[in-house]
């Protein structure tokens, strides 16, 4: 448990920075033009008989601010892992981490689970709250209990769909590490072209489409649960929030989710491998 805590904190305090400022400063920034933008130019008319003016310009900044924060996060995922394997020996360090009592299974699985899923999450949910904090002022004076609803369930469905859609993104990211730990720099692209290859090839050999589309499956089953919970209409009466997450969880709960998972854990069992052979840090 020491070396894991150990693994965490090195991770923390590495990269920290760079979420917290996703996190908590650009709601903060994005709020401060919003309300620049509103002070001079005065509130838009919507003409809307279901939500007021003011909570239909809260409900568009927020659902607006925490997409682009997830987009960001998947980049930053995407910008980090396959970078890890390589890590220690670029930053010069590799002598002192080998030296430490640490097992090679801690060493990979750590920094992937806190780089592709712990901090992102941790930004994400932490910009949509201080979202809606921020957005108050503008729908706190009208709050009903259905409203009220209607924000704990955005905060939940927005945290869940966050952290399915980290999930779906690990195996491309480690699938991208393990071609990157083989074949350095040149590894990555290796990895793109043999994946659509492989889908060109089994669509000619074979009739069965799942197996000839499977990079389609996973793209369309990635953007499908980005697009699940729509925040636009949070605030108002007629709100699908419920309906959204009971959608959502179906994405938690199908094949296609499963085999992503699997793959994930043996991309996670070769990197170890790797690392135990000394062919990686």
């Amino acid at each position: 448990m020491q070396q894991i805590k150990t693994l965490m904190l090195r991770e923390w305090m590495q990269h920290r920075r760079s979420w917290l400022l996703l996190g908590l400063w650009t709601p903060v920034i994005a709020w401060a033009l919003l309300y620049l933008v509103l002070f001079y130019q005065g509130m838009p008319q919507f003409n809307s008989v279901t939500i007021s003016d003011a909570a239909k310009v809260a409900s568009f900044g927020i659902s607006a601010q925490s997409s682009m924060v997830l987009y960001i996060a998947l980049v930053g995922v995407l910008l980090t892992i396959p970078g890890l394997p390589y890590r220690d020996k670029d930053d010069k360090s590799l002598s002192f981490w080998r030296s430490l009592p640490i097992n090679e299974a801690s060493a990979v699985i750590v920094p992937v689970l806190m780089n592709a899923l712990l901090l992102p999450l941790l930004a994400i949910v932490s910009a949509l709250g201080l979202n809606v904090l921020l957005s108050a002022p503008l729908w706190v004076s009208g709050l009903t209990a259905s409203m009220g609803v209607n924000v704990l369930l955005a905060l939940l469905g927005f945290s869940l769909q966050a952290l399915l859609v980290l999930l779906w993104f690990l195996p491309l990211v480690l699938l991208l590490a393990l071609g990157n730990s083989t074949i350095r720099r040149w590894g990555i692209v290796i990895v793109l072209i043999g994946a659509f290859m492989v889908q060109s090839l089994l669509g000619s050999l074979s009739h069965y489409a799942p197996a000839s589309r499977f990079v389609d499956i996973y793209f369309s089953g990635l953007f499908g649960v980005m697009n699940q919970v729509e925040l636009e209409r949070f605030l108002a009466t007629d709100s699908t929030l419920l309906m959204q997450i009971g959608n959502l969880l179906r994405f938690a709960i199908n094949v296609p989710f499963v085999i992503t998972l699997l793959i994930s854990g043996l991309c996670l069992a070769a990197l170890i491998l790797r690392r135990k052979a000394g062919q990686t840090a």
